[in-house]
């Protein structure tokens, strides 16, 4: 995996008012932490935008902060609901030759044989723990799921984690399956609901006189 750079400038003020003033001037608020003091830092907006589509846990970074480099992973961050933008980043920081945890995204390949059939895709679990060395860390699980029919699913179990590479995740959870297409039981409509009551009151209407004419008799 290609390792991706960022230049960060220290963050001396830590206060609200302080992230908001970097947020307007395109920078992002973040803090890299892990085996040595945490460091507040800001990063260009538009550079990380341009250069990580996605956030994902897998990317290993190089930050450099006054020189100093700092290889981490993103571990949590905040975003606007409304806009979408980066208001804050956690970094990670990792340490060569020391093994690490980190989740992996699955992606799903193929089109199922039992969707063409009129079942459902489903995919519960989006992405696995993993335990390895910072080298051997992977971008991603490919998941072939071109044969799987109705009723069958994949789990944790049938990944094929590369050598080193060490998955924490329970093996029975299930990735995908395929599931069968549920019956629409159909609500009546107004007209038969007319008729059903018509019915009903009849029906109570005739048991009342019956009742009468032997009470009568």
């Amino acid at each position: 995996m290609e390792q991706k750079t960022l230049s960060a400038d220290v963050r001396s003020e830590l206060k609200t008012a302080a992230a908001r003033r970097l947020r307007r001037t395109g920078k992002i608020p973040a803090i890299i932490y892990g085996h040595r003091e945490p460091v507040p830092v800001a990063i260009d907006g538009l550079d990380f935008n341009r250069k990580f589509k996605a956030l994902s846990e897998s990317q290993i970074i190089r930050i450099t902060v006054d020189g100093e480099p700092y290889d981490c992973l993103i571990k949590d961050y905040e975003e606007d609901i409304l806009t979408g933008e980066l208001k804050h980043i956690d970094f990670f920081e990792i340490e060569a030759g020391k093994v690490l945890r980190a989740n992996i995204s699955i992606h799903l390949t193929g089109s199922a044989a039992g969707v063409r059939e009129g079942g459902i895709l489903e995919q519960p679990l989006h992405e696995v723990e993993v335990e390895c060395l910072p080298q051997d860390l992977p971008d991603s699980f490919q998941v072939d799921i071109s044969g799987l029919a109705i009723g069958e699913s994949v789990h944790v179990a049938q990944l094929s984690p590369p050598e080193g590479v060490k998955i924490l995740t329970h093996e029975d959870q299930v990735i995908a399956l395929v599931a069968a297409a549920r019956l629409e039981v159909e609500e009546p409509t107004e007209e038969e609901e007319i008729e059903e009551g018509e019915e009903a009151e009849v029906g109570e209407q005739g048991g009342r006189e019956r009742e009468e004419a032997s009470a009568e008799e």
